[in-house]
């Protein structure tokens, strides 16, 4: 026995892969916003930020922590803009909670001295590759000029990293995440 074919049934055309990708896109956008207002709205609720783990970092409050190998962190604020690129984690987690509990004092403290660590450090490494140069060349005057500022970069590089351990040290007896 042999089936007639149904004239009556609905044909359906496959959709193109682009529409699916324009889908499955938008849907994601749309999830991507949801969960960013409704974890605004928990953090307005919160006295105390909240730290979620992401697969590249942090998300405290409406900040983005992205972590690198090197161990410097990135913060991104609330519209997806570049705050500073700190040279640990501990510095940028201590800055975000400070501004999300408005202690803006000791948030922009955290970061001017980061910005000096990080000067510093890039002026040690510059003065090093030249004073390596100038050896070669037998420029004793450059060697003998560039030693006296690497030691400066090196003391000021010291002292900044001693006040950011501080701050460390103070934020972690006096329990600031709470």
């Amino acid at each position: 026995m042999t089936m007639v074919k149904s004239h009556t049934r609905k044909k359906y055309a496959n959709p193109a892969k682009h529409e699916i990708r324009a889908v499955s896109n938008a849907a994601t956008d749309y999830i991507k916003q949801w969960t960013t207002r409704e974890l605004g709205k928990i953090q307005q609720a919160q006295t105390s930020p909240l730290c979620i783990p992401v697969n590249n970092g942090y998300k405290i409050g409406q900040y983005r922590l992205i972590t690198h190998p090197n161990k410097t962190c990135e913060v991104y604020n609330h519209n997806h803009e570049l705050v500073h690129i700190f040279e640990n984690k501990i510095s940028a987690m201590l800055y975000t909670v400070y501004t999300i509990k408005r202690r803006y004092h000791s948030a922009d403290e955290i970061i001017i001295l980061d910005r000096e660590i990080n000067k510093n450090y890039t002026d040690m490494l510059s003065l090093r590759h030249i004073i390596e140069a100038a050896r070669k060349n037998k420029d004793y005057l450059l060697v003998d000029s560039r030693v006296a500022r690497l030691e400066m970069a090196e003391t000021k590089l010291t002292i900044a990293r001693n006040k950011v351990s501080q701050i460390h040290l103070y934020a972690k007896l006096a329990k600031v995440w709470d």
